[in-house]
């Protein structure tokens, strides 16, 4: 698959197959995500693999998250739109029925937050990009992070910061490109 392919061909999926992915494939998409620029070349990234038990407690909190965080912020950004509301809804409660998801945590370095946000956000573009080459879909979310304790403690995660959880799995829909918007770029000499 060709770089440029692959960029403008990536969706955000928010449903799945049942058919589980095989271990050796998420290993490859993971080496793929450390394979990211970081800051001092830090590497800050650090991924759990959440499946089984696990993800089934991992759903409930995402469904809190999403009655106690995200419903009143969509409501605001979608006002009127009720239909957005109730998808997210429903991949909230649901995780997309993802096979696994992969949380994302950063470390601190002696660079700073900002530093470390991005860097630990270029590996996340890895791993989508990597998901997708393989034939599989991903959904970038931080709406759970609202509630990190919880899940820090579901996975036994201690000393990093949440910074993403990422559904994945077959996709089982393909969602059309959203339209590009056009006032992004500014040129100054």
């Amino acid at each position: 698959m060709e770089l440029y392919d692959a960029i403008k061909g990536r969706r955000s999926i928010r449903q799945f197959k049942a058919e589980p992915v095989p271990r050796e494939l998420i290993e490859k998409i993971l080496e793929m995500a450390m394979w990211a620029p970081s800051g001092m070349n830090q590497q800050n990234w650090y991924f759990v693999v959440v499946t089984g038990e696990k993800l089934n407690k991992l759903k409930e909190i995402a469904k809190e998250a999403f009655d106690n965080h995200i419903k009143y912020t969509l409501s605001k950004v979608f006002k009127g739109n009720e239909k957005v509301i109730e998808i997210t809804r429903r991949f909230f409660y649901t995780l997309g029925d993802a096979p696994c998801v992969i949380c994302v945590y950063r470390t601190h370095t002696p660079e700073g937050d900002l530093t470390d946000i991005q860097s630990v956000a270029a590996a996340i573009e890895n791993l989508l990009l990597s998901a997708y080459a393989e034939g599989l879909g991903a959904c970038w979310m931080t709406g759970p992070v609202h509630l990190r304790d919880k899940i820090n403690e579901l996975i036994g995660v201690k000393d990093k910061e949440l910074q993403a959880v990422i559904p994945i799995g077959y996709p089982a829909h393909a969602p059309i490109a959203p339209k590009r918007k056009s006032d992004r770029i500014k040129w100054v000499e």
